[in-house]
Formats: structure tokens, C-alpha cells, sequence
């Protein structure tokens, strides 16, 4: 019987509160909005204006997930819209000159919104401070360590979508787009 071993989670944390705090304020925003906008009785404009706050949260929301998993077979990519499995077969080095960028085989470079480049990272990075490179000496680490069985997989995956719970906000706002459209409610 094999143990699970709960994966390392490589993230900019800052990112994740950032986009946590913008999400609150987004949704304060549409409530703030919807209850002055009640009063001229224009219930088509608080729609639409609330659906706007919520579809720019869900980006936000896409965003503030991008992060790195570190498991026993290889690393999973989460970004924005895609998640990549890296196999330990198929990993070959990781680069930290423009972002956290993940070498595999054929030198195909895999990389994540999690730790893209920035002028504060290259700030940071001579000062021996970045996430980015942190991130990467971890990766080198797991890599080293990594077991025979998880070496014979190297076949990278890639899937293109991947539904989460927050893409739900985007139906409300073909919903209101409709309803306001059609006439149902006045603009």
C-alpha cells in the first residue's frame, strides 16, 4: 500500500492576497452599486453593472490560482486557463531568467502566470530574495530526489480548460446580457 503524499504548493503569495482583496472590493463594488442604482428604478443598469464587477472578479479569481505543484511524480502547472502535468521523466532543468520557466524534453518550455517576469523580481532576484528562484531550488531539489518509477512517465499533459466553481460567474453575464438585450428589463 502506497502513502499519498500531499504535494508542495509554489506560489507568490502576495498574488493570492492581492487577488483575494480585489475580488472583496469587486463584490462590494456591484453590491454598492446594485443598492444606488435601485433607487432611479434601473434595474437593467445594475445588472449589467454588477454582472461587469463579477465577470472582472472571475479573471481575477482565474488569476489568483496560477500556482505550482510539486508531487512525487512531477509538477503540475495551474494557470490561468490550462494545467500541465510534468512528469519527473519529462523534466529536464528550470530557468528563472524571464519568470519560472520549466524545461522538458525537446526543449519545450513550460511556464506560469504564478511567477511570470517583473522588474520587482529582477529587483529581488539580486538581492537573493525573488520567489522565483526559491520556487526553482525547490523544483531542482524534488527533481534530485525524485524515485525510478516516477523517472519511467514522459509524456507531458496538457488540458486546455479546466472548470472551476468561479466559471459560473460568466453564465450570469450571458444572462443579463440576454435579459437586458430582449427587452425583459429596461436599460
Amino acid at each position: 500500500m502506497t502513502r499519498e503524499v500531499k504535494p508542495r504548493i509554489l506560489r507568490r503569495t502576495g498574488t493570492w492576497i492581492f487577488m483575494a482583496l480585489l475580488c472583496c472590493g469587486m463584490y462590494a463594488m456591484a453590491l454598492v452599486v446594485w443598492l444606488t442604482t435601485m433607487s432611479y428604478n434601473s434595474v437593467g443598469e445594475a445588472l449589467m453593472l454588477t454582472s461587469v464587477a463579477m465577470a472582472i472578479s472571475w479573471f481575477m479569481i482565474r488569476f489568483g490560482r496560477a500556482r505550482v505543484e510539486i508531487h512525487e511524480g512531477g509538477l503540475v502547472i495551474i494557470d490561468v486557463v490550462r494545467r500541465e502535468w510534468i512528469p519527473w521523466g519529462a523534466y529536464r532543468r528550470v530557468d528563472t531568467d524571464e519568470g519560472l520557466t520549466i524545461i522538458t524534453r525537446g526543449d519545450k518550455e513550460h511556464s506560469s502566470a504564478a511567477f511570470g517576469g517583473s522588474l520587482i523580481d529582477e529587483m529581488l532576484k539580486r538581492r537573493g530574495k525573488s520567489s522565483t528562484v526559491k520556487a526553482a531550488t525547490e523544483i531542482k531539489a524534488a527533481s534530485r530526489a525524485a524515485s525510478p518509477e516516477s523517472l519511467r512517465e514522459k509524456e507531458v499533459t496538457v488540458k486546455r480548460w479546466e472548470l472551476i466553481p468561479a466559471d459560473l460567474l460568466l453564465a450570469q453575464v450571458l444572462v443579463c446580457l440576454a435579459l437586458t438585450q430582449s427587452g425583459i428589463l429596461p436599460m
